[in-house]
């Protein structure tokens, strides 16, 4: 996924970067602790359980943060959506297909 992250975020915003310049990490959650203002999927759509992977990159000349989302099926990896943060606000989210 952090492959797809360095996409995303080069396709959204042109910014290039490497592995090296991100951090992430992978935590479970219930679909109810997820902020339906950034994670744009119906709870209808989530089990009770999934499983959010984080990847976070700073622009250091602009101090930015990016956080690029996928959320997917805590046992099958099944994802459900993805999208990009800037600065805690969406940019861009695809739950299969593209929104801008």
């Amino acid at each position: 996924m952090m492959d797809e992250a360095i996409v995303i975020l080069k396709e959204q915003v042109g910014i290039t970067t490497q592995e090296t310049d991100w951090g992430f990490e992978s935590v479970t959650a219930e679909r109810e602790e997820l902020d339906p203002t950034i994670i744009k999927v119906t709870d209808t759509d989530l089990p009770k359980l999934v499983l959010t992977h984080l990847y976070l990159y700073v622009d250091q000349r602009s101090g930015n943060d990016h956080v690029v989302y996928f959320i997917t099926d805590t046992t099958s990896s099944r994802e459900f959506t993805r999208g990009l943060l800037i600065e805690g606000k969406l940019h861009w989210y695809s739950n299969g297909e593209s929104h801008d």
